[in-house]
């Protein structure tokens, strides 16, 4: 896992705003509020992640499929508990989409 993303993460959502959470995640594409990128982690139950996925296919919404499961993505957020997505509202003074697509150019 690269440390630089698990930092954009925490930059993000110390000084943009970030949502935590499937659930919260689903009613945030739902209700057109359309969030930058959807964090998911390599664990979440596969009806989330397909239900996810589709959403955000159909809004437009990149994904990022966070190659820690979902204690790490916590952490990553210095959160104490689990989270299998996230959604990143603003992204404040991270670079978190710059970050993924640099990592996503390089493979």
């Amino acid at each position: 896992m690269s440390s630089e993303v698990e930092s954009e993460l925490y930059l993000a959502s110390k000084s943009g705003k970030v949502i935590l959470g499937a659930k919260k995640v689903i009613r945030q594409l739902k209700s057109g509020n359309n969030p930058k990128l959807v964090v998911l982690a390599s664990n979440i139950p596969e009806e989330l992640r397909m239900e996810l996925e589709y959403l955000s296919k159909l809004a437009g919404v990149p994904i990022y499929k966070y190659p820690g499961k979902s204690l790490d993505l916590g952490r990553a957020f210095k959160r104490p508990f689990f989270v299998s997505a996230a959604a990143i509202m603003e992204e404040g003074e991270s670079r978190i989409i710059d970050v993924l697509r640099k990592l996503e150019e390089s493979r």
